[in-house]
């Protein structure tokens, strides 16, 4: 499942002025899932890797296709009885579109 956005949905406004990837796991208390967002990284480079999760992922822009994506956002569950979800935003640096989408398994 994906969208496409002019204008990041996800990571926060001010994502263009982080570090490329920030861990913010557990910053909204709870249980701590794997969450990060920044300025971006490209997917295969994200430091949350776990094979099962990024082997469907596409990791292409959704509006033009280009393979020249940063991972502006990334939130990962994991739970016996729901299975595990993957959440990416992906900043497009050809066209500048941003797609979110979502991976369950």
């Amino acid at each position: 499942m994906f969208q496409v956005y002019d204008a990041p949905q996800l990571a926060p406004a001010n994502y263009a002025k982080m570090e490329p990837c920030v861990d913010i796991s557990g910053q909204g208390g709870g249980l701590a899932f794997p969450k990060y967002t920044g300025s971006g990284v490209p997917v295969a480079a994200h430091p949350f890797q776990p094979q099962e999760v990024f082997r469907n992922t596409n990791s292409r822009c959704r509006a033009c296709g280009s393979k020249h994506t940063l991972c502006i956002y990334l939130y990962y569950t994991a739970d016996v009885g729901t299975g595990k979800d993957l959440t990416l935003e992906l900043k497009c640096q050809d066209c500048g579109k941003y797609t979110v989408e979502t991976y369950m398994d």
